[in-house]
């Protein structure tokens, strides 16, 4: 039995990681609710596993978790005769709730589920709610998953040292580190000075993924790349002349950044009346959705990012046997919406949460589940994840190329996987093309 209690209104994001050092300057500003004490108001069934999901289905994230309740609805077909663990049999009861991408409110809603629900797991995604989500499954020593951050934005607001983990709680996604070796892995055989245009928005996200030492220009100047980067732009800026200025001066042929979709836009109507014309432009978030591309028209032609997931890519799900490419056309069919990478993601979400509970002794136990979880090694929609492997404790890397999108003939974007030094399981579709700007 299922319970689905969230709707999905919220139709824009803001989603980028963050490096080491914004981490713990912002980290006490994550508050964490005080956890209750006394045994939970439910009385737990012996026989059913109840497992807790919390997501940001509205507010400013809401797009992240555009595909919950396709995804739920998957999950109650696959499981509806319950799950077969240690030759017993159980009931399984999917509790969802929507932290409305609000970190407190999330955490509110973790010590609610986990006190007053009983909880067996508990499964997050986003980026504001999976630290204090994890924060109280730690002290309440429920087993956690989470998704859809950095690695680095989960585990060092939580005070984790990469070398000690944590006691409950678990992490998979992408990090700093594997977004800028993905893009090196697309310009490093191109034929361009190697001069690079950085431009990052002023917040959080920006300043810590765009510092000059910490960041992705760090770690491309110490690849050989020049880096010109005149300061960050203010959110909802919309006027770049500056930076293009600067560009033009200094012959920068590479341009990479951080923007929301209409300041990527902006940026792109003002280097075509100012004449600049890059040879490529690698630009996180703005390109992440088909919608916020799509509005881009001609223009979104040889536009390249990194790749979370594809329906192209050469995996199955371990829940409903599913390839890549059938899970995306049933969404598609379902919802008749263009389907998003977070949809993999969050798949994959659910399918580490059943294989740790088919992997554990008892689902009912925590111990069980937690031991489970930590050597747990799982093929997914989205590929291999490694909980044991990754040099990160508690951690599983996933993974991650590099991709460019082309304007079919009926105007509709579509996006090809050109680069896959970090993934070479992952089959290239396309051989990259430099910019042609008009």
């Amino acid at each position: 039995m299922f319970r689905d209690q969230e709707d999905s209104t919220a139709k824009t994001a803001d989603f980028a990681p963050v490096s080491k050092r914004h981490f713990l300057k912002t980290a006490a500003a994550i508050a964490a609710g005080a956890a209750f004490s006394g045994t939970p108001a439910f009385a737990a069934d012996k026989d059913t596993i109840r497992i807790g999901y919390i997501s940001p289905r509205t507010g400013p994230f809401a797009p992240f978790a555009e595909a919950d309740e396709f995804i739920i609805g998957q999950i109650r077909k696959a499981t509806a005769g319950g799950i077969s663990v240690g030759g017993k049999n159980y009931k399984v009861e999917l509790i969802a709730r929507d932290d409305q991408s609000n970190p407190d409110r999330a955490s509110n809603l973790a010590v609610e589920l986990i006190n007053k629900q009983g909880i067996d797991l508990m499964l997050a995604q986003g980026a504001l709610g999976v630290v204090p989500v994890s924060q109280q499954c730690e002290l309440n020593g429920i087993p956690c998953i989470t998704t859809m951050t950095p690695w680095q934005a989960w585990l060092f607001p939580l005070k984790g040292d990469p070398a000690k983990g944590f006691k409950n709680v678990f992490h998979f996604f992408w990090g700093v580190e594997d977004i800028a070796s993905v893009y090196l892995d697309i310009w490093n055989d191109l034929p361009t000075n190697k001069i690079v245009g950085s431009v990052f928005s002023n917040d959080v996200p920006g300043n810590a993924m765009g510092d000059l030492k910490l960041g992705m220009p760090g770690l491309f100047a110490a690849a050989g790349y020049k880096i010109v980067d005149i300061g960050k732009f203010p959110i909802g800026s919309d006027d770049f002349s500056n930076y293009i200025q600067a560009f033009k001066k200094d012959n920068v042929e590479i341009v990479t950044g951080l923007f929301n979709p209409p300041e990527w836009a902006t940026f792109l109507n003002q280097s075509a009346q100012m004449g600049f014309k890059p040879k490529v432009a690698t630009i996180a978030k703005a390109l992440l959705f088909p919608g916020g591309v799509a509005a881009l028209g001609p223009r979104a032609e040889g536009m390249s990012t990194e790749i979370w997931w594809l329906p192209a890519y050469p995996f199955r799900s371990s829940l409903t046997g599913q390839s890549a490419a059938e899970l995306a056309s049933a969404y598609e069919a379902a919802t008749k919406r263009d389907w998003t990478q977070p949809l993999g993601v969050v798949h994959a979400l659910f399918e580490a949460g059943f294989a740790a509970l088919k992997a554990s002794s008892d689902p009912k136990s925590a111990a069980g589940v937690v031991e489970a979880l930590r050597s747990l090694k799982q093929d997914t929609v989205i590929g291999r994840l490694d909980f044991a492997g990754s040099g990160v404790k508690n951690v599983s890397k996933m993974r991650v190329v590099g991709g460019q999108w082309h304007v079919g003939a009926g105007g509709k974007p579509e996006l090809f996987i050109t680069n896959n030094k970090a993934a070479p399981e992952i089959p290239v579709q396309r051989k990259f093309e430099l910019l042609n700007l008009a």
